[in-house]
């Protein structure tokens, strides 16, 4: 028997993303949530998004959302230019909020969106998967409890063709940016699996047509330590890898940050290496039970507006070293 929905816990679904389409509307359903509502500037795909999975209400209206006494949640699963439109809607609304991340296209209006959540008294949680994921999880107690020794680097390594996230309504996507579509999802991976945050950055990336699309860049983090990242929408598909060096241990996650499955954890000590077990969890389902208990105040969500603002202020701080040539400090106060 599947969990009974609990009514007073309803969500409203604020734009109709990939992701909340094939994952997170069955995650909130998984926890006995209810999702009650689907808002877009399109009443058609709001229709159309509330059939598919079967939610009651859909409208292009959010004030019909806020007075439903029974909407505590939000989900924001709009393009990244919609995202703030309803964000400051919902945080005026008194409702907390999950937005798909970054939360927005530069860092200060990511600063504003925070600092407006932060006035209201809202929650602002931002879904990272990565940081969901039961192998970097791991990764992350392991290094903070300190079983590789005193960590040196942090290496990422991902790439392949551009691959447009899938597209409910058939419009023709941009070539992305590789910044905003990977460079900010390493960066707040680094900062959640050291718990040290970034200082400096030095840059190399390919252009085609005036945009990067192959980047290597070295960021030194607060404690001396390296991030090293390989990212690339130019590259023959390759499987990735998250590897963490340290004085005494090598830990390595591989096929950690695609969607083909969960990935697998080494553990490299003396010359040997040993496959660290990791039992696995669903990680939409994760990110929403740590954000409903961040907002009933019993626990942080994985990743905050703060943690997407830290991400795309270093993130625009390596697109500028690429750009200009040079080291560039990382100003993140």
């Amino acid at each position: 028997m599947g969990l009974r929905q609990k009514a007073d816990e309803g969500w409203s679904v604020m734009g109709t993303g990939t992701i909340a389409t094939e994952h997170m509307v069955a995650a909130v359903r998984a926890m006995g949530h209810s999702p009650l509502w689907v808002v877009s500037r399109d009443q058609a795909d709001a229709l159309h998004f509330a059939n598919d999975l079967s939610i009651p209400q859909a409208t292009t209206d959010m004030e019909r959302v806020w007075s439903d006494p029974a909407v505590k949640f939000v989900y924001i699963s709009a393009s990244l230019e919609r995202r703030q439109h309803y964000l400051v809607a919902a945080a005026d609304a008194g409702k907390h909020i999950l937005c798909d991340g970054p939360l927005a296209e530069d860092s200060k209006t990511a600063r504003l969106l925070v600092r407006h959540c932060f006035d209201r008294d809202v929650v602002l949680a931002v879904n990272q998967p990565l940081r969901a994921s039961a192998v970097h999880q791991a990764m992350r107690r392991l290094i903070l409890e300190g079983e590789i020794g005193a960590i040196q680097s942090l290496s990422i390594l991902r790439g392949g063709p551009f691959q447009p996230p899938p597209n409910r309504r058939g419009e023709i996507p941009g070539n992305g940016s590789v910044f905003l579509d990977i460079s900010t999802e390493d960066i707040d991976l680094a900062r959640f699996l050291t718990g040290r945050e970034p200082t400096e950055a030095i840059a190399f990336a390919r252009e085609s047509n005036g945009a990067p699309y192959h980047l290597a860049y070295t960021i030194r983090m607060e404690d001396g330590s390296l991030l090293q990242a390989h990212e690339s929408f130019g590259t023959a598909d390759m499987e990735s890898m998250v590897v963490a060096a340290g004085s005494d241990g090598v830990l390595i996650a591989s096929g950690t940050l695609g969607a083909r499955g969960s990935g697998i954890l080494m553990r490299r000590v003396a010359g040997r290496n040993e496959l660290v077990p990791v039992r696995d969890r669903d990680l939409h389902t994760a990110t929403l039970e740590d954000f409903v208990a961040a907002a009933k105040h019993q626990a942080s969500p994985l990743a905050t507006g703060m943690d997407s603002l830290a991400a795309l202020v270093a993130t625009e701080a390596v697109a500028s070293a690429a750009r200009r040539g040079r080291a560039t400090a990382i100003r993140t106060g």
